[in-house]
């Protein structure tokens, strides 16, 4: 096919091809990308007291849906998928990126950050996956990648819409119900299955393809914002000169859940109209994976730099937030757009 062919031809498609899944992608990246301004910030050291604070700790609750995001797209996208050669080359063009990404982090830590370790000891750390700080999702993508097929077969033999539920409600209690219950040295709910929590979400995505839910778009926002503005409340009227408790749980716990599945519902069957934002969601979309490995070495860039000019107090840096998001997202997109042919190339 000559470039004028295959030019013509992803043209096509990228007007044939509804944007809610590239608007779910895009939108877990963003929310990666913003839910690490609490990590590179001292948020959860800090008092809580104050509006900043009181919009932080309610937007903290909605940035922590990115990996669920991502995993729900990984069983909506992935229901079909069958074991044969074809499906297991589907693993190298992300082995390349993680390994590409790992050397790139690897030379910014030892010539920038001046980490001073042996050559042994950096390839140990591309293989435990900690060459990247944030790589731990990708030892937890290989396994679930292994195991989709697998799965697919579990739950397409699961005879009716009733008993698939049945399968979700289980997963929830036994990985998102104890997140919330068993805290401050409290056990009072079994949680010994607890860090299975993607197979949820996983099984989350199959169901929505399968069934196509729909949710009411004003309900579904009124319940993401109560559900948000239900800790920074709480910590308000009861706790005092103390850091924010995250009594409703994490991103795995039962409220995290139900936010991460409403956002999902809310965007993944919209569409745009305009071929010019339809190509940039596309392009975003596609190099997301990218932006999640290289986001570590511009927090590492971004983060320090701002704290050490211009932090004053945790209040104060809620204004850098709308700074340093959105240079770590930017950043990482051009570097993965310049690096992205050479993946490609790789695999």
């Amino acid at each position: 096919m000559n470039n004028l062919e295959e030019t013509k031809r992803k043209g096509q498609d990228v007007k044939k091809r509804i944007a809610g899944l590239d608007i779910v992608r895009v939108t877990a990246i963003f929310c990666v990308i913003a839910g690490h301004f609490f990590l590179n910030t001292p948020f959860m050291q800090t008092p809580f007291a104050g509006v900043s604070m009181f919009i932080q700790a309610v937007f903290r609750n909605i940035f922590e849906i990115g990996v669920p995001l991502f995993l729900m797209l990984t069983g909506y996208l992935n229901i079909n998928k069958v074991v044969c050669k074809k499906y297991y080359r589907g693993m190298v063009r992300v082995l390349v990126a993680y390994l590409l990404y790992s050397v790139i982090t690897i030379l910014f830590r030892k010539y920038y950050i001046h980490e001073d370790l042996t050559a042994v000891a950096w390839v140990r750390k591309i293989l435990d996956f900690s060459a990247i700080n944030y790589g731990w999702y990708i030892e937890m993508w290989i396994g679930l990648f292994l195991l989709t097929p697998f799965l697919n077969i579990l739950y397409k033999h699961i005879p009716d819409k009733r008993t698939k539920q049945v399968l979700i409600a289980t997963l929830f209690l036994m990985t998102a119900v104890p997140s919330l219950t068993n805290r401050y040295e409290q056990h009072i709910f079994p949680d010994w299955w607890q860090t299975i929590w993607p197979l949820l979400f996983f099984f989350i995505g199959c169901y929505i393809r399968e069934y196509r839910p729909i949710v009411n778009t004003a309900k579904g926002l009124a319940t993401i914002f109560g559900i948000s503005l239900f800790n920074p409340f709480f910590n308000v009227l009861f706790v005092k000169n103390h850091s924010l408790i995250q009594i409703t749980g994490g991103v795995d716990g039962a409220f995290g859940v139900i936010i991460a599945v409403i956002v999902f519902l809310l965007l993944y069957q919209r569409d745009v109209s305009n071929a010019t934002t339809k190509k940039i969601l596309v392009k975003v979309s596609f190099l997301s994976l990218d932006m999640y490995l290289l986001s570590y070495m511009f927090d590492m860039l971004v983060y320090p730099l701002l704290k050490d000019r211009y932090f004053v107090s945790q209040g104060q840096f809620g204004i850098w937030f709308f700074v340093a998001v959105p240079a770590v997202f930017l950043l990482s997109l051009a570097v993965s757009f310049l690096f992205s042919p050479i993946v490609k190339k790789l695999s």
